[in-house]
């Protein structure tokens, strides 16, 4: 829990960093550096960790929710799905299911992960995968997974 608190203390301060731009310009410039710092850590020679990787995608959300437009780290969300740990899950499906495509190279990835957690035995981890199947809507999901969750429903 206290590990929680420290995140979301860092996470309140680049916020408030975010906004304190005095001007449209002051902030785009912030967030380009911002961008480049995220671009270099995930193109870096350091493998990073599930907490990092959360983190900077979590950082790229939140730019793309102020209007800008985000080009990279589609892949790292697709690596948080196949975590263990619900928060890295969470924000992992979080991305997906409000930057990512439909018509994205990537949604192959997308929907193996999500049958991984639709079999999955941790409620939580279904929950999710149902959730974002939901939020995303296409065609692509309801022909994967029409059969699927029928099933589901009966079974529970």
């Amino acid at each position: 829990m206290f590990f929680f608190f420290l995140y979301y203390v860092r996470l309140k301060f680049n916020i408030r960093l975010l906004l304190i731009g005095k001007s449209k310009e002051a902030e785009i410039k912030r967030i380009n550096k911002e961008l480049a710092n995220i671009r270099s850590k995930f193109k870096g020679d350091k493998t990073l960790d599930g907490y990092q990787k959360k983190k900077y995608v979590c950082k790229l959300l939140f730019i793309f929710l102020l209007g800008h437009d985000i080009d990279f780290g589609h892949m790292e969300a697709v690596n948080l799905l196949s975590s263990n740990k619900y928060t890295e899950k969470q924000i992992g499906y979080l991305f997906i299911s409000v930057l990512v495509n439909t018509n994205s190279d990537l949604i192959k990835l997308i929907v193996q992960s999500i049958k991984n957690d639709l079999s999955s035995r941790n409620p939580v981890h279904v929950n999710l995968a149902l959730q974002c199947i939901a939020n995303i809507g296409s065609k692509e999901m309801a022909d994967a997974f029409g059969n699927d969750i029928p099933k589901l429903l009966v079974s529970g």
